[in-house]
């Protein structure tokens, strides 16, 4: 763990400005260059091994491409373009390089204009079994929490080695504290003991969102200066660097401690840094680069194992929760005075969050109940509460912390709810105080010295429990305290707004209207639940992957709540059609000329919301997917276009346009039974669609009972022609006549990421088909079967080449190019020697500069 646990040199405000991924160094166990676009190496640590000939500093300047040779240079150009693809380091292994008698295990990344390759000699002696499927398979058996957390340490100690392994949980505070760990037996237990938020400054948490895994496998090794042509190796972010050296600061903590070697694991929950599972070693601790890479994908799929089990943890809370607010809410609707009805709930309320006491403060009148700040102590309370940032919830565990006249024998916490501003009312949860015992690893004051004329902190060198007692501080808040509380927050600003300024003559009518309220709650919620579930049973059916059924599930259960979320703010009256669709359209809107939009101002009635929003929502999703706006069009085009027939009713025309041809169409999908159903099912309207070759087309009929025409708008009848769509193509003209020129492509490369990145940058060229093929047999088997306007031939192919490919080319006539990671100065066969070469990774203006150069003369004549 690097910056966790640790006594640091700096006050926080220092600490937090140390450039922990700019410090200049690698640690001893692989060497580091970064060269150039051109292959000019700019950057190397001092311990390079690229040459029994050269030392580092002969190395700066000159070619690595040529140093190393092409086989190498293809390996390392191939992973480099994989890393752009997927943006993050890639990794090879067993590396020969032709200078040297040693085999490498090689790091690669992107470092803006900069290529960073990291080597290590290769050592598999440390065989594993599928660490993956192992401790995958372990933790899928725990139910509880702590149990999961006990299987993960012991896990990962026995995978790795290291004599001890916890988690470490990061609190609300920003503190952390050791919730698990498995350990040699003569070793000291750290389990329980807790660290202070600032043991771990910002850069440092940034980093382990960056860089999910981190070794440090020597305290005691050497570590080597990064040399640089012109000096600036201290300014390179070394952020995603394997072989990163360590802050002089936490060596000497961990050496301190008695650490030989540590690693840590980020457990990232929600986009946020959650815990790490950290490992100390006693001595040195090396793993290979291939054990570090599945432990890394472990942790990812730990993480969302993790947040999976933390929101069904959630929900049945939650669940347990709702029968006792029921109960609330009804014992309120039948209330004379609102303030005092609530402070008696007090029980009820106990069975939702551990409180004791409430108080309430409403429009001047203040009723309490259980342990409470006197009014006058409130009234000081809202003061300090209205010098602090606008919020719904205020979260406090030790009152005079926060003013000294809010010292109480009663009370030490406060969790307050504000209901209104003006007038401003509030309601107060209250906690007494309660003597804490924290265990810290050592005393969290750390001492100070004066160093460089100015006080820093030190490295702590002692770690045995040290006890904070408190006892003016209550216990905090959690998470699931300020969820609940939200629910009781909502349920009386629905109260307030109903009773809290009526006169008593009208109790009868509100209670009337609060019983109406709820059972038409109850009916929207169960008829929301029933849809929900449908929507899950109908996209289980067709999803046997996991991840695909999340996605279309989520954006199923997206769509509806969007819809929803329109319906509330317009206080579920009727909502404008074009902002409706434009709502749900618009997360495909990326490049707005590709939809038409265009219709009479109508609104939609509540009612038909729901069924409308699905219903495109699934039309936009196939769209996305296979038609109009899918990976496979550069050029599509989205038509919605509306009219009113002379009876009112609305008609609704969907088109799209420069898709890929639909002969036929999986009219048995969920989605299509969407489209198909429920509008005459629930709107009793009527649906048409069918493929064309253009893309799909549908026209829809809506009642005119679910249509309010707005004022000023006139009986429209539906458009005879099918509204026109221009399009482009980027390379010719803006023409139709030109847009067939760039019709079809071919790629033989035999890596898929690369093969799939490839036919995306042509697809922004304008090529309107481009076919993906990974050797050379299935590429002239195509090749007899139809013609391609332009060829891109990987020059290695797997065990061969592709030159006698390119020569046949040739002999046809056919325009190609090579792509190759052995770069431009590729010997070439006689016959095709003045073929163009790109090397990888292509960018696309180079990509579209060659298309031109190739092909662009024949689609000028065309």
């Amino acid at each position: 763990m690097e910056g966790n646990l640790t006594g640091k040199l700096y006050p926080e405000n220092e600490c937090d400005k140390e450039p922990i991924h700019q410090l200049g160094r690698v640690q001893s166990f692989g060497f580091f260059v970064s060269v150039d676009s051109e292959g000019v190496i700019t950057h190397i640590s001092s311990n390079a091994e690229l040459s029994c000939s050269l030392n580092a500093n002969a190395l700066l300047g000159t070619s690595l491409w040529e140093l190393i040779g092409r086989e190498a240079s293809h390996s390392l150009r191939g992973a480099l373009h994989q890393s752009t693809i997927i943006n993050k380091p890639c990794r090879i292994y067993s590396l020969s390089l032709p200078t040297i008698n040693t085999l490498f295990d090689v790091s690669v990344h992107q470092n803006g204009m900069n290529a960073i390759f990291e080597f290590e000699e290769s050592n598999h002696t440390q065989v594993q079994d599928n660490i993956l499927a192992a401790m995958m398979n372990q933790i899928t058996g725990p139910k509880d929490l702590q149990d999961l957390f006990d299987v993960l340490v012991t896990g990962i100690k026995v995978i790795t080695g290291f004599d001890r392994v916890m988690v470490y949980q990061f609190l609300d505070d920003g503190s952390g504290e050791v919730i698990a760990e498995m350990k040699e037996s003569d070793m000291s237990s750290f389990l329980g003991l807790r660290y202070p938020a600032s043991d771990i400054p910002k850069q440092a948490r940034a980093l382990y969102k960056k860089n999910l895994i981190r070794l440090i496998t020597d305290v005691n090794s050497e570590t080597y200066p990064i040399l640089s042509v012109d000096d600036k190796s201290a300014l390179l972010d070394l952020s995603f660097s394997r072989t990163r050296a360590v802050s002089e600061i936490h060596i000497q903590y961990l050496k301190n401690m008695g650490v030989g070697a540590s690693m840590s694991i980020s457990i990232i929950v929600d986009g946020e840094l959650w815990g790490l599972i950290a490992c100390h070693h006693n001595t040195a601790r090396h793993l290979t680069g291939r054990t570090l890479e599945e432990l890394e994908l472990f942790g990812e799929l730990f993480s969302l194992e993790l947040a999976r089990r933390l929101v069904m943890e959630r929900i049945i809370v939650s669940e347990r929760a709702n029968a006792t607010f029921a109960k609330v809410l009804s014992n309120l609707s039948v209330s004379h005075s609102l303030t005092l009805a609530i402070v008696e709930q007090l029980d009820l309320v106990k069975n939702l969050i551990d409180v004791d006491g409430i108080a309430c403060a409403f429009n001047g009148e203040f009723q309490h109940n259980g342990a409470s700040l006197s009014e006058k102590k409130i009234n000081i309370l809202i003061e300090v509460l209205q010098r602090r940032p606008e919020a719904e919830f205020y979260q406090l565990d030790n009152l005079v912390a926060a003013d000294k006249r809010l010292t109480d024998k009663h009370v030490a916490g406060v969790l307050a709810l504000q209901i209104s501003k003006l007038p401003l009312d509030y309601i107060f949860l209250f906690r007494m105080s309660a003597v804490q015992e924290v265990s810290w690893a050592g005393n969290p004051q750390k001492s100070l010295s004066n160093m460089d004329t100015r006080q820093r902190l030190t490295p702590r060198t002692s770690f045995e429990k040290w006890i904070e007692t408190n006892g003016e501080k209550s216990n905090a808040w959690t998470a699931l305290d300020v969820e609940r509380a939200k629910s009781i927050r909502l349920g009386i600003m629905e109260l307030t707004i109903r009773h809290l300024h009526e006169k008593e003559t009208l109790q009868r009518e509100a209670n009337e209207r609060l019983e109406l309220l709820i059972g038409e709650l109850n009916h929207r919620v169960r008829n929301i639940l029933n849809l929900v579930g449908a929507i899950i049973g109908q996209t289980s059916q067709k999803k046997e992957n996991l991840d695909e059924f999340v996605a279309s599930l989520s954006s199923r259960i997206s769509a509806l709540a969007l819809g929803h979320d329109q319906l509330t703010h317009s206080s579920w009256n009727s909502i404008s059609f074009k902002t409706l669709l434009i709502n749900e359209l618009k997360a495909y809107m990326v490049n707005e000329a590709a939809f038409t939009i265009l219709g009479p101002n109508i609104k939609i009635t509540s009612y038909a919301v729901t069924p409308i929003v699905l219903v495109f929502h699934e039309l936009i999703t196939n769209a996305a997917k296979y038609g109009a706006l899918s990976a496979t069009s550069s050029d599509g085009t989205v038509s919605v276009t509306w009219a009113l027939d002379n009876n009112q009713n609305i008609l609704i025309f969907w088109k799209e346009f420069g898709g890929p041809p639909l002969a036929k169409m999986d009219t048995d999908g969920f989605g299509m039974t969407v489209i198909k159903s429920v509008i005459p099912h629930e709107l009793g309207g009527e649906v048409k669609f069918s493929p064309q070759l253009s893309g799909l087309q549908a026209q829809f009929t809506i009642p005119k009972k679910y249509i309010e025409v707005c004022k000023g708008e006139e009986v429209q009848y539906p458009p005879e022609d099918t509204p026109k769509v221009t399009t482009n193509t980027r390379l010719v003209a803006s023409d139709d006549n030109h847009r067939a020129t760039l019709g079809r492509a071919f790629v033989i490369e035999d890596n898929l990421l690369i093969s799939l990145d490839l036919q995306k940058k042509l697809r922004r060229v304008g090529f309107k088909y481009i076919d993906v093929y990974g050797d050379v047999i299935a590429a002239k088997a195509a090749l007899k079967k139809v013609t391609p306007q332009i060829v891109f031939l990987d020059v290695h192919l797997g065990e061969e080449n592709s030159f006698n490919l390119g020569e046949e080319l040739k002999k046809q006539s056919i325009p190609f190019l090579f792509i190759t990671g052995y770069g431009a100065g590729i010997a070439l066969p006689e016959p095709i020697k003045d073929v163009d070469v790109l090397t990888k990774p292509v960018d696309s203006q180079v990509l579209q500069k060659a298309v031109m150069k190739n092909i662009g003369e024949v689609l000028a004549n065309d």
